[in-house]
């Protein structure tokens, strides 16, 4: 057989295997036919893809991993609030003003959106303030609603900004501003505090902020300041908003960093007087401060974890306690005799100051120096560090332990 027919043979069985190993290698790999497959008319019929196969790439690539459960459910070491029984309101809040009391009531019920124990009640009215009171009274109201005994914790005013106009009293016109336009004016303004003060409620009276027009602003500055005083003359606390909306030269600006620290719009048009959704949030924020003061003690803490039953607490206790005194870090104590606790430092001593006499007294020249052996003196002319001495910070010095 000559060398050219082995050859041949070679080439017809490489070809044979070929042929053989296409169709699992083809239904493995999901592969096209190639040529020898065509040549041969092995070419197998398609399968269909699995599902899974059929699956978007993204949804096959960000497959849901199973989470391990933790040994102890955190469900089970909480208080039932936080396990999604119904929280009863504790806190309850009452906002009254004009529109801007309003966006005030809106704010704050955003901020307690997720604070059930907190309860906002909004009795702002548009258009009202302290000038036309044949319009609204509002001392008078804040009286009628008082007598009916309502759930009021902190009551949050915010009013003025209708006020600027004449001001109508026994039977004379106050031009705004004027000296009796501002006597009349303060009077009711604590005339409207009065009432809560007496049912021992705490006021939270808002300022007005920056406006944009100039004149209108020059107002609103001369009204805060006759709120500001009478306000706290009838045992109200004044919030000041006004730096909060204003830009770094104290004047009007419509945007600024919101209660996330990200620059938003805060006032909306007409004239820039009103606050939008961010601005709303970011003056309630300056009321919770002031409201937290007044509620902590009627608010529960929610999703806290459980105290350790007494058995275990005191198991918890003994185990420390050895844990120390095997260190060296306390003196075995009778048995029934608690240990005092460990100070969090023990005294000062200075690395540099003379030294001073029995009883405190002060060393005069002479007497310092007589204090001072020749080896102190020496190191302090030179303005070398004096040694270390035992316990104090700069000792460095390595006490070997007895085996």
């Amino acid at each position: 057989m000559g060398r050219g027919t082995i050859s041949l043979l070679l080439a017809v069985a490489a070809l044979a295997c070929l042929v053989l190993a296409a169709p699992a290698t083809r239904a493995q790999t999901g592969g096209f036919p190639n040529f020898f497959q065509s040549l041969f008319g092995l070419t197998p019929k398609p399968q269909a893809a699995s599902p899974k196969q059929n699956a978007p790439l993204r949804a096959r690539a960000h497959k849901p991993r199973k989470r391990g459960q933790d040994f102890v459910s955190t469900s089970s070491a909480r208080t039932p609030a936080a396990q999604g029984q119904k929280v009863k309101p504790s806190v309850f809040i009452t906002v009254i003003g004009d529109t801007l009391g309003i966006l005030a009531a809106r704010g704050l019920t955003d901020a307690y959106a997720d604070k059930p124990a907190f309860a906002i009640t909004n009795l702002a009215r548009d258009s009202s303030g302290l000038t036309r009171d044949d319009y609204y009274d509002w001392p008078k109201a804040a009286r009628d609603h008082l007598a009916s005994k309502p759930q009021m914790d902190v009551a949050v005013v915010m009013l003025g900004l209708n006020d600027l106009q004449p001001l109508n009293t026994g039977g004379e016109t106050l031009d705004v501003l004027s000296d009796k336009w501002k006597t009349t004016y303060a009077q009711r303004v604590q005339n409207l505090v009065a009432p809560f003060r007496d049912a021992h409620i705490p006021v939270l009276w808002v300022s007005l902020p920056p406006m944009r027009d100039e004149k209108f602003n020059a107002q609103i500055v001369a009204l805060n300041e006759i709120i500001r005083d009478n306000v706290e003359k009838a045992g109200g606390k004044y919030v000041d908003i006004w730096d909060a909306f204003a830009d770094e030269n104290g004047q009007y600006s419509a945007f600024g960093p919101d209660v996330e620290g990200q620059k938003a719009k805060l006032r909306s048009d007409p004239n820039g007087i009103y606050f939008t959704k961010a601005g709303q949030r970011k003056l309630a924020s300056f009321l919770e401060t002031e409201i937290k003061r007044f509620s902590s003690d009627k608010i529960k803490p929610q999703g806290e974890l459980v105290s350790l039953p007494p058995d275990i607490e005191q198991e918890a206790d003994d185990i420390n306690e050895e844990i120390r005194r095997e260190m060296g870090l306390m003196q075995s104590a009778s048995p029934g005799a608690k240990t005092p606790p460990r100070p969090l430092a023990g005294p000062i001593l200075s690395l540099t100051a003379l030294p001073t006499s029995a009883h405190g007294a002060l060393l005069d020249a002479r007497s310092g120096q007589a204090a001072l052996s020749d080896e102190q003196a020496h190191i302090l002319r030179l303005g070398e560090a004096p040694p270390p001495q035992p316990g104090r910070a700069d000792d460095f010095t390595w006490t070997k332990q007895a085996p």
